[in-house]
């Protein structure tokens, strides 16, 4: 029997995400959102337990999400999902809406 580990409903999304850690800078392809974090795809995967200072933009919105996020599980080479960790009040009603209207 599998259970699902999530509690929050993701959606897709195509977004640019500056993600700063690990090594450095680097631009990411969101995948899918929701208010507790986000699937990224990205050939520079970082260890899971890492720490992350994310911004991006949701399309719709004008304005800049800023959060610092966690590793949570990698794909090596290819994707890591990243739970957020620090998110300004305005940031998480900004994704709540997106979320919501999607």
């Amino acid at each position: 029997m599998v259970f699902e580990k999530r509690v929050s409903r993701r959606v897709p999304i195509v977004a640019r995400v500056e993600a700063h850690g690990g090594a450095g800078p680097h631009i990411i392809l969101a995948q899918n959102i929701s208010v507790g974090g986000m699937l990224v795809r990205t050939a520079d995967t970082l260890p899971e337990g890492d720490t992350i200072q994310l911004r991006f933009m949701l399309p719709g919105i004008d304005r800049e999400i800023r959060a610092t996020a966690v590793v949570q599980h990698v794909t090596p080479g290819e994707f890591m999902g990243v739970r957020f960790t620090e998110l300004g009040p305005e940031d998480a009603a900004a994704i709540r809406e997106f979320v919501e209207k999607a």
